[in-house]
């Protein structure tokens, strides 16, 4: 394992880079901003996701993004957000992150579309379009957090060679930088996490997505601070993983010492680094004899540490695996595995971790998109089947529905 701080040759690129201008500050808001995915504003996430091929306006493919409710019991009805003149094949929610930008007590989505992203406003009854940007890349990956813990969430979404800033405020989100290394690739894989230790979240962020059937080069992570003007790669400190086909990434404090740890996914490991707050530790493997996938990481059990819940894919069947947090990362073996779905269903494909019940411990989001992409939400109740509630469209067709959560 390499690691590159300022003063290496990487270091003196990282901080050589831009570095972000604040937007003028906002009067003092009013209003407490809404939890993560809270769009409605009742303190619970609601279910959130992308119908990426859903027919919108008559319009084929256009997609979507889908909120049900969150509640003891999740509510029945969906919730259908599209674009403001929905356009064939634009695959709006292939891509969704969600925080509130305009603080107005109600949770915002921001979701990738074909060459746009377009921003969605929570309110009571659920999302309305509130604006969108021309992109130059489709599908960009992306995240949501107070960055620079003014209580307006911001956004940070994959450019071209870039990772462009948006930062939140009363008129929702804005573009207020850029954040560059020298890698044409930088910002493919997103995550975000309080990796110092400082109260703050931080966004770390991997070179480039391996292409198949071989990744080329080496591959950096980096780890951006938050702080109180933004993010900035001034203070930023990168490493470079033991293997070379990262492609998912995820934080989260799994040792419960106020630092959020880095795992990653790569084709056939994962890897769990513990922060040192400006560094990482030596990793711990995990090895799969299939294909470990996408990950998450919340405290399931509610005992200060987080878990780790893995997608596993195999031919023709998919499951979860979650790890206990431990004090020095994981455990060795999943303490549980979810795998009572049917086969071909992609179950996992996509997951997410938050409280949905609204008994302010967190809960296991899953995706299971099927192979003809028509696809159910499971929603998990800490992590189990016990109280699992299923969601989907009423709607016909195909819409990609468990491709994409937040």
């Amino acid at each position: 394992m390499t690691l590159w701080r300022k003063g290496s040759a990487a270091g003196v690129a990282l901080a050589a880079a831009i570095a972000l201008t604040a937007a003028p500050a906002d009067a003092a808001p009013k209003k407490r901003p809404a939890l993560p995915g809270d769009v409605n504003g009742d303190g619970r996430a609601d279910v959130i996701a992308g119908a990426h091929l859903l027919k919108a306006g008559g319009k084929a493919d256009a997609g979507a993004v889908v909120v049900w409710f969150g509640g003891a019991k999740v509510a029945a009805k969906a919730r259908i957000a599209t674009s403001s003149k929905p356009v064939a094949k634009e695959n709006l929610g292939r891509v969704l992150a969600t925080a509130d930008f305009d603080r107005d007590g109600y949770s915002d989505v921001i979701a990738s579309a074909r060459k746009k992203v377009v921003v969605f406003r929570g309110s009571s009854t659920g999302l309305k379009f509130a604006k969108s940007f021309a992109w130059p890349i489709t599908n960009a990956p992306m995240k949501a957090a107070d960055f620079d813990g003014d209580g307006y969430g911001d956004a940070v979404v994959r450019g071209n060679g870039e990772i462009v800033v948006f930062k939140g405020g009363s008129k929702g989100l804005t573009k207020s930088g850029t954040l560059k290394n020298g890698a044409a690739g930088f910002g493919a894989v997103l995550a975000v996490g309080d990796v110092t230790g400082d109260k703050r979240p931080d966004l770390v962020a991997a070179n480039f997505r391996p292409a198949y059937p071989e990744p080329a080069g080496p591959q950096r992570v980096t780890v951006i601070p938050g702080s109180a003007s933004g993010l900035s790669t001034a203070r930023a400190w990168s490493f470079e993983p033991a293997r070379r086909d990262v492609f998912d990434l995820a934080a989260g404090d799994l040792s419960g010492d106020g630092r959020a740890d880095i795992v990653l996914a790569t084709g056939e490991q994962v890897l769990v680094h513990r922060s040192l707050g400006t560094g990482v530790s030596t990793p711990q493997t995990l090895s799969f004899s299939n294909f470990p996938g996408n990950l998450a990481v919340g405290d399931l059990l509610g005992d200060g540490r987080a878990e780790l819940a893995v997608h596993v894919a195999a031919d023709d069947h998919d499951w979860v695996e979650i790890y206990k947090g431990t004090a020095g990362g994981v455990t060795a073996e999943p303490t549980r595995t979810l795998q009572k779905e049917n086969y071909e269903t992609g179950f996992g494909a996509s997951l997410h971790i938050s409280d949905v019940v609204g008994d302010k411990k967190p809960d296991l989001v899953a995706g299971a998109p099927g192979v003809y992409a028509v696809g159910r939400v499971h929603v998990l109740p800490k992590g189990n089947y016990t109280g699992l509630q299923r969601r989907e469209l009423s709607t016909t067709g195909a819409h990609g529905l468990g491709f994409s959560l937040p």
